[in-house]
């Protein structure tokens, strides 16, 4: 009998912790949408608000519909908007990365296909963790 417990205990304790090794860290995202482009101009952007319960960095944003997908800041310098590349943008517990008209947002190039209002596509997302893991996360968006 003390037999039988001492294993259902150690089977217990075994789920545990295999549940605290494999557990998924969570990413998420809302207000994901994607402009519709102006007739004739095969540029857009992309809008969203991402946030994540670990730190991590985005590393690169494709879609097949797409020749390249960048994240950009924007700001007003005196009275000029500019434009600049970020490069691994990064996200944490208290620090969500919000894509916004105006501010930080996609850009994505070379529209392969036309896009329609109302259609969902599919953005994956690539993300690495602070020891380098590789996390892809697809995420869908709204084109308005």
């Amino acid at each position: 009998m003390i037999r039988h417990l001492k294993m259902k205990l150690s089977f217990l304790t075994l789920i545990l912790i295999s549940s605290i090794v494999f557990a998924t860290d969570e990413i998420t995202i809302s207000k994901a949408f994607i402009k519709m482009p102006r007739p004739g101009v095969d540029v857009t952007a992309g809008f969203a608000t991402i946030k994540a319960d670990i730190d991590l960095k985005v590393m690169k944003v494709s879609n097949k519909n797409f020749k390249n997908i960048e994240l950009h800041s924007m700001k007003m310098t005196y009275g000029v908007m500019e434009m600049r590349k970020l490069v691994e943008p990064k996200i944490g517990p208290n620090s969500p990365l919000v894509l916004s008209p105006g501010n930080d947002h996609l850009m994505l190039f070379g529209i392969n296909e036309k896009l329609k209002s109302g259609e969902n596509l599919d953005l994956t997302f690539v993300f690495k963790d602070s020891k380098d893991n590789k996390i892809t996360k697809v995420f869908k968006f709204v084109v308005k």
